[in-house]
């Protein structure tokens, strides 16, 4: 019945939803990169008091200039994300047990991020592909 239709398993349709749920958006990017800055800044401050927070500040200040560079790499529309690097970043926010942001140690934090900032702008990233403007 849907022979040669776009419908089919081989559609366009079908192209389509493939490609668009391997893509990483823009908006989930953007949301990461927020929660990445806010959590510096929590370090920052001394709104909270130590007993109410859940990463100590040091560990997450020693971490805070490559999760910089992480959010502004997050923010930057022109560069390439992957799936796999969006869910290192997710696992990373937001694993209490494994992830060295929660731990105790700052050194093993600030390499850990410095891993992500390079999986993020590293050597060999390939930039998003802009269509050629006609002039």
């Amino acid at each position: 019945m849907f022979v040669n239709n776009e419908i089919t398993e081989r559609g366009l349709l079908r192209r389509l939803l493939d490609r668009a749920s391997s893509e990483v958006t823009l908006d989930e990017r953007r949301s990461w990169a927020h929660s990445i800055d806010g959590a510096i800044n929590d370090a920052a401050t001394s709104n909270f008091p130590l007993r109410n927070r859940v990463a100590r500040p040091v560990v997450v200040l020693a971490a805070a200039p490559a999760l910089s560079a992480v959010a502004a790499a997050l923010r930057d529309e022109d560069l390439a994300v992957s799936p796999e690097t969006l869910a290192a970043v997710r696992e990373f926010m937001t694993n209490g047990i494994d992830s060295p942001l929660y731990g105790r140690d700052p050194l093993a934090a600030r390499r850990a991020a410095d891993v992500l900032r390079r999986a993020l702008i590293g050597s060999g990233v390939p930039r998003r592909e802009t269509a050629p403007s006609a002039a």
